[in-house]
């Protein structure tokens, strides 16, 4: 098999993975923080041998590649995608994402891990001006105001904002999969949370190639749902392998990797 192309934010990063190592120097940052400064390169070499994406390519005996920094989201994804397959001769767009470059053959899929639908921006005129906004519009400052007075302008609530957004999301998750699908990579998509999964179900296309999770016979749609099902599945109610005394990170642990990872092998095993 060729390569595995993987999107997503700090779930399949890997964050807080690095607690399972021996390795010294390891920070422990209060609840949702992260402070890349205090994750040493050997901290980041020991989380990619954990997380799903490497787990993935093992057993199929193959490469993956991801970009460089944590967190994220379909907005920086599909940068992501856009930057690697940048033509050589052409100055790299976001240096930062990666530095690495390849063809469109290098690969035989890509596989998404869809984030918070919030992070992504939100564009929108104002005044003849155009603004976007990538959070919630609950909050008060910022482009928040300017997104509750679009809000207030056009008579929109709060849920027709949020529809807007999410069948913005839907159709260009469409549209990005057949771009690369067209350019001969397979793909796949599995989601953190639920705020696509009802598109996803309706649209036979993305469906196809939606991946549920399967632990001890049952089955979930998505990481959030699974994770509240079985805490072990979040480092911090690891007791198993930390003791009474985990750290305090919500991110996927060691086991929740090797599910997700378990999931997207039988995908594409169906494919084979």
């Amino acid at each position: 098999m060729k390569g595995l192309l993987f999107g997503g934010c700090s779930f399949t990063w890997g964050q807080g993975l690095y607690f399972y190592s021996d390795l010294p120097d390891l920070y422990y940052p209060k609840p949702y923080e992260y402070h890349a400064d205090k994750v040493t390169d050997a901290h980041l070499r020991f989380k990619d041998t954990l997380r799903f994406p490497r787990l993935v390519a093992n057993h199929f005996n193959t490469f993956e590649s991801f970009k460089t920094i944590n967190g994220g989201s379909e907005d920086e994804t599909f940068t992501f995608f856009e930057n690697i397959f940048t033509d050589k001769e052409k100055k790299r767009m976001m240096p930062h994402i990666s530095l690495e470059r390849y063809d469109y053959h290098d690969f035989d899929y890509i596989i998404i891990q869809l984030s918070q639908l919030f992070r992504n921006r939100f564009y929108f005129e104002l005044g003849g001006h155009k603004c976007h906004t990538n959070v919630s519009p609950r909050a008060d400052y910022g482009d928040y105001k300017l997104l509750l007075k679009w809000m207030e302008d056009n008579d929109k609530t709060y849920d027709d904002w949020q529809k807007e957004l999410s069948e913005a999301q839907y159709r260009r998750l469409v549209k990005e999969l057949k771009f690369y699908e067209e350019k001969g990579i397979k793909t796949k998509i599995l989601s953190w949370e639920d705020d696509l999964i009802t598109y996803i179900k309706n649209d036979t296309f993305l469906n196809e190639r939606f991946i549920t999770l399967d632990y001890k016979g049952r089955t979930y749609d998505n990481i959030q749902k699974l994770q509240h099902n079985h805490k072990e599945m979040i480092i911090e109610y690891d007791y198993e392998f930390f003791g009474d005394n985990p750290p305090k990170d919500h991110h996927p642990s060691k086991l929740c990797h090797r599910v997700i990872a378990d999931n997207i092998i039988k995908s594409i095993e169906k494919d084979i």
